[in-house]
């Protein structure tokens, strides 16, 4: 056997050796210039990266991390305040607690409650009181401050308010200053000052009315919204007052047929409505009439709420 071959390729080759490299020749080694590859499939690919850079981009601007300060601080007894975080979970013991922010307003926390600062993905505040009870007084422009609850979101429209929700995820809702939107899906109430909305899980808010309402009305109301019983509608009608049409004209978009037209035709005694409104435009859910109804109140025109709607 030839051993200088094996190394360096001289003299006459081992014919074992020559028949094996007869064999693998095919898959031997080869310097190879470098593929080219088309102009279109390079575009094609910057095009592609470029997309998922632009993906990373936009996803960093509305996505903030966890753990982002706010412009909220905390501030417990007897300690020094701290800066509250996105995503910070707030729960007080036998003391309560107070976060406040120059822009947004402050909100003081109850003992035994637990409130967490939810990401923002624009300019809008979000909270979310899992239970225990807050005092809000928000000087923030409306619509940006927002409690979410696991019945109902509250929205404030520049106020001040008191929000408890119980162990079982209930609210209940009271408006001492300005005005407050609670929502849950499709279903909406707008509280004024001096009224109240509760709310249930799988339900949504009820049917909002004022603190000073008789008690007839007020029992009859909560069972209606519990039930939809048509006898306890016909009690809320009979106690109701002409102050007591905020809750009337709710429940025109929450009940059909003749249940309906006993609630129009109670509220058109109540209030002095314009031609425009009639029992059948309100029958047939018509939003002009019903927005003209709202402002028969003297509560406030349609218009700014419904601009501040568009977004939330």
């Amino acid at each position: 056997m030839n051993e200088n071959y094996l190394w360096d390729r001289t003299g006459e080759p081992d014919p074992e050796v020559a028949r094996l490299e007869n064999l693998l020749q095919d898959l031997r080694w080869v310097d190879r210039p470098p593929i080219k590859r088309h102009w279109y499939q390079q575009k094609t690919w910057l095009l592609a990266a470029a997309a998922i850079l632009l993906t990373i981009g936009v996803t960093s601007i509305f996505i903030p991390a966890k753990d982002q300060a706010t412009s909220w601080q905390l501030s417990l007894a007897g300690q020094k305040p701290s800066i509250v975080r996105s995503g910070q979970v707030i729960e007080t013991g036998r003391a309560g607690a107070t976060i406040r922010s120059e822009f947004i307003g402050e909100v003081a926390i109850d003992a035994n409650s637990r409130l967490r600062m939810l990401p923002a993905l624009t300019d809008q505040h979000t909270l979310a009181l899992d239970h225990g009870t807050i005092h809000a007084t928000i000087w923030a422009p409306p619509t940006k401050f927002v409690v979410d609850t696991p019945a109902a979101k509250t929205v404030d429209l520049g106020c001040q308010y008191t929000l408890t929700v119980d162990k079982s995820g209930a609210g209940f809702l009271r408006v001492e200053v300005g005005w407050v939107a609670f929502q849950q899906g499709k279903i909406e109430s707008f509280i004024p000052e001096g009224a109240a909305c509760t709310t249930h899980v799988g339900h949504g808010p009820d049917t909002p009315y004022f603190l000073d309402a008789p008690p007839a009305l007020t029992k009859a109301l909560a069972q209606f919204d519990l039930t939809g019983d048509a006898q306890s509608l016909s009690s809320v009608l009979a106690a109701a007052r002409p102050h007591d049409a905020l809750t009337l004209w709710h429940l025109l978009e929450r009940t059909q047929g003749a249940d309906r037209i006993e609630v129009f035709d109670r509220f058109a005694t109540l209030v002095n409505l314009p031609p425009t409104v009639t029992r059948e435009r309100i029958l047939a859910n018509d939003r002009q009439s019903l927005d003209a109804a709202w402002d028969a109140l003297q509560l406030g025109d349609t218009g700014w709420w419904r601009e501040w709607k568009r977004n939330w």
